[in-house]
């Protein structure tokens, strides 16, 4: 027997530390991320890349973290902007809905549908659209976040459908981490405002609470498009439409490794853009948003060496839609969709067996609705009644398996199965070598897959004189990812990180033109690659500055046609700077903060073959505790940049114009 492995090898002590912490953190509060050590911030554990608890240095993949105190230092607004300092992400905004790209892949229609948003670790796509959230229709107060773990590339082997381009994991905070009662008011541009009371407590028995309400409003500014500029379509300009309401409701308990979790949000958002041929600049049309989650969560140390984690979750999504048509009579068209299931997923997770760490489970979900309706309100007239039910079922089993105290195998398989598709095996494998304690090499390999959706499937609509929405026999997508990466974590305050990867995309789902004017329809398109590079670089100095600095260089290419994929940019570039900023005799009390945030996009192409320049914006806010009051102001969009953003088919325009400079004040008072 090789003596090595009768002592404990590096792999066994971080297996035991993890187990370790993952069984107290049920049992004592967690510590709030900005308090710990430089040491183990740059080593921060992860939960996502393997759905158990390790260090980002350990995971087979390559995770960016942002938390809590990342969120109040750069001040971000919503999740868009959380994923848009994100190393090789970016985000596009039609004023309806947000957009996530990935290492070049943005596709139009696409309603982030390839990205897995996890909620603590349950799914919050829903089951009509796939739709991850993460604009203003995201049902949680960035304020109730303790981190946002992004995974990149294919997760199926773990997760399943969904997690085709990455997983992003939303890790809420604990009422123990906002103790008593808290007061947020902000106001900013364009009749911005927004308010949040929240409160959270530990009981006698332990009980851990957290409860929150939170209402925003944003009037928005006037929207110009030149496609419409014209005298009977008011020169182009759409008053009053861009406006925006949400509400938002969240409730957790924590007790005994008991956690039971609710998530409510309610959003109307104005539609300036006149998509799908509407009549232009009309103040009846709208979408509403509204989601409802619930869900209960148990974990038990079953044996010393032997972890099982249940979750039982169910979620409601409807969509309103109301558009207004000018063919004879002008009418209201009214678009409802309508999704409701309930699921569970089982996971074990053993250390019984020396240098392997086995995890296995098995996940359901039942779809008890899935409705599609289409009708003109007066006169009455129906264009679709599509309903459907069905399930999803999947299995699978992944091993850390420990080959030498530098050389760890991550392998994994799952099988899958949607109701209309078939099933689907999807392998995953990682080589992590330990180069030293602070370096890992990583050789990563896996696929997913992604079945069409019901709005792809179901989605016939021909409406007189107006848009005709059509669908093919569509077949699932498939991807397949080989990455090689490098890891350094030094004593210390750094982290850097070099990436090369390469994708092959078969059978992507899009939205486009039908070749017949006023014609969209799905269909597969041909054969995508991609390839690049990332590198970030980050750095934290004891007196509170840090440094964080990213880019991305991809190529992405469709193999059928010469033209470069739309809102598929080449480069992408983000840096990130704060520092204490003391004020001398003006500063009461501990000195405030500073942070800037440069987000760099290459140049884009429309749909339409144009060529949109690439912009950088920076934004500035400065935020600092007053007594109970924090306060923080920022400015977005510091130079006023103008850019704009590729569109969709729907929407008649090639790009719509962004935000120029906006700007935002926050108090935030805990009694």
């Amino acid at each position: 027997m090789n003596r090595a492995f009768l002592t404990p090898t590096p792999w066994v002590q971080r297996t035991a530390v993890a187990l370790l912490c993952a069984g107290a953190a049920h049992a004592s509060a967690q510590a709030d991320i900005d308090q710990l050590p430089l040491e183990q911030l740059m080593q921060i554990e992860v939960t996502t890349a393997s759905r158990y608890t390790q260090t980002a240095l350990e995971a087979p993949a390559m995770v960016s973290v942002v938390t809590a105190e990342d969120i109040l230092l750069f001040g971000y607004r919503t999740l868009a902007e959380v994923l848009a300092g994100m190393r090789g992400l970016y985000v596009s905004y039609d004023r309806s809905y947000h957009y996530l790209g990935n290492r070049g892949f943005a596709t139009p229609g696409d309603y982030n549908t390839r990205v897995l948003l996890l909620v603590n670790g349950v799914r919050f796509n829903d089951n009509l659209y796939d739709q991850a959230s993460i604009g203003t229709d995201f049902p949680l107060d960035l304020d109730l976040i303790d981190r946002v773990e992004f995974v990149p590339g294919p997760g199926s082997a773990v997760y399943g459908a969904n997690a085709f381009f990455g997983v992003l994991n939303v890790i809420t905070r604990e009422g123990r981490q906002m103790p008593g009662p808290h007061v947020s008011v902000e106001a900013g541009s364009h009749g911005s405002s927004k308010g949040r009371f929240s409160v959270g407590t530990v009981d006698a028995h332990g009980g851990d609470w957290l409860f929150s309400l939170t209402r925003s409003n944003r009037r928005g500014a006037d929207q110009y498009y030149a496609a419409f500029d014209a005298p009977e379509t008011h020169h182009g300009v759409a008053q009053r439409l861009d406006f925006d309401r949400s509400t938002q409701l969240f409730a957790r308990m924590r007790n005994d490794g008991l956690a039971l979790t609710l998530a409510h949000g309610e959003r109307t958002k104005g539609t300036p853009t006149a998509a799908f041929s509407q009549a232009f600049n009309d103040p009846r049309s709208r979408l509403i948003d509204t989601t409802t989650r619930v869900g209960a969560e148990v974990t038990r140390q079953l044996q010393p060496t032997l972890a099982f984690t249940g979750r039982l979750h169910a979620g409601r999504y409807r969509f309103d839609g109301d558009y207004v048509y000018d063919y004879p009579p002008i009418t209201v068209n009214r678009d409802i969709g309508v999704g409701q299931w309930w699921g569970a997923d089982l996971q074990w997770v053993s250390t019984a067996i020396a240098r392997h760490k086995l995890a296995w489970g098995v996940e359901y979900r039942r779809d008890t609705r899935i409705q599609q309706l289409n009708f003109d309100v007066e006169p009455p007239a129906q264009y679709l009644d599509s309903r459907r039910h069905g399930s999803a079922v999947g299995l699978y089993v992944q091993d850390e398996f420990a080959l030498a105290p530098t050389l760890t195998l991550h392998t994994g398989v799952r099988w899958g199965r949607q109701s209309g598709s078939a099933g689907s095996f999807n392998p995953r494998l990682g080589l992590v070598y330990w180069w030293d304690a602070s370096t890992a090499v990583k050789l990563l390999h896996g696929t997913a897959y992604r079945p069409p959706n019901a709005y792809e499937r179901d989605y016939l609509v021909d409406l007189p004189g107006g848009i005709v929405t059509t669908t093919t026999a569509l077949r699932s997508e498939k991807v397949r990812t080989t990455e090689l990466a490098i890891e350094h974590a030094p004593a210390g305050g750094t982290r850097m990180l070099l990436t090369a990867f390469r994708s092959k995309v078969s059978g992507l789902v899009s939205l486009g033109d039908a070749g017949v004017p006023e014609r969209l329809v799905f269909s597969n398109a041909q054969g995508v690659q991609v390839h690049g590079i990332e590198a970030e670089v980050e750095q934290r100095w004891q007196r509170g500055a840090r440094l964080r600095v990213a880019y991305g260089w991809q190529r992405a290419r469709d193999a059928a046609s010469p033209q470069p994929l739309t809102n598929s940019p080449r480069q992408l570039l983000k840096v990130q700077w704060s520092d204490v900023l003391a004020l001398g005799s003006l500063d009461v009390g501990k000195p405030g903060h500073y942070a800037v945030e440069a987000v760099g996009v290459g140049a884009r192409s429309t749909r339409a073959h144009a060529r949109l320049p690439g912009y950088i914006l920076t934004n500035l806010v400065y935020s600092k505790r007053f007594a109970a009051v924090d306060v923080s102001v920022g400015v977005y969009n510091l130079f006023n940049h103008r850019y704009a953003d590729p569109a969709s088919y729907e929407i008649r325009e090639d790009a719509i114009p962004q935000d120029g400079r906006t700007y935002r004040v926050k108090l935030t008072y805990a009694f």
